[in-house]
């Protein structure tokens, strides 16, 4: 099989849970998966055909649909498999990639008030991602019966609020370093 990026891995693991259009997973994925992944249809489409082009997915038209002809993908027992083997691979290390940090490193260049405002909208940005944890979470303990999955769910928001908790810490920690710095 030709690799394919790891997003084949967010889209098996969304329709091992339920069957879904490729809007479906795009909507489910900017709500559920904001914190470690995120796709445009752009990128959607493409690896759902490679997928089916795989035998990982099937699709059928949703006759229900009417005029627009929503394509319904499900899992193959393939894909299923192909899943389960990626799960049990190591997990590689993270690139990381964010754009504040490489905004400071050269912020002498520019006056402090535009570094404070840069900072001071994403402290904004991760409260209200903050926000949105809390939402998640909250739904995964009311809607979830299986245990099992819930521990898994909450393990992985749980990170993400920790993650959110640490970037809202230094970048007030920044703040008040730049202000204080403004004013000598």
């Amino acid at each position: 099989m030709t690799k394919i990026n790891k997003s084949q891995y967010g889209i098996l693991s969304l329709l091992s849970k339920k069957n879904m259009s490729g809007y479906d997973i795009k909507k489910m994925a900017q709500k559920v998966s904001p914190f470690h992944w995120s796709e445009s249809n752009a990128q959607i489409y493409p690896i759902l055909k490679k997928l089916e082009n795989d035998q990982m997915v099937k699709s059928e038209i949703d006759l229900k649909s009417g005029d627009r002809n929503r394509r319904i993908y499900s899992i193959t027992q393939q894909g299923r498999d192909h899943l389960i083997h990626w799960l049990k691979e190591p997990v590689e290390p993270s690139s990381y990639r964010e754009e504040i940090i490489l905004k400071l490193t050269a912020g002498e260049n520019v006056e402090t008030s535009i570094m404070i405002d840069h900072l001071e909208k994403l402290q904004i940005q991760i409260q209200e991602l903050q926000k949105n944890v809390i939402e998640i979470q909250n739904d995964i303990e009311q809607r979830h019966e299986d245990e099992n999955r819930k521990r898994y769910l909450l393990m992985a928001y749980d990170y993400a609020a920790m993650q959110l908790e640490s970037k809202l810490s230094w970048c007030q920690k920044s703040l008040l370093k730049l202000k204080n710095l403004n004013k000598s």
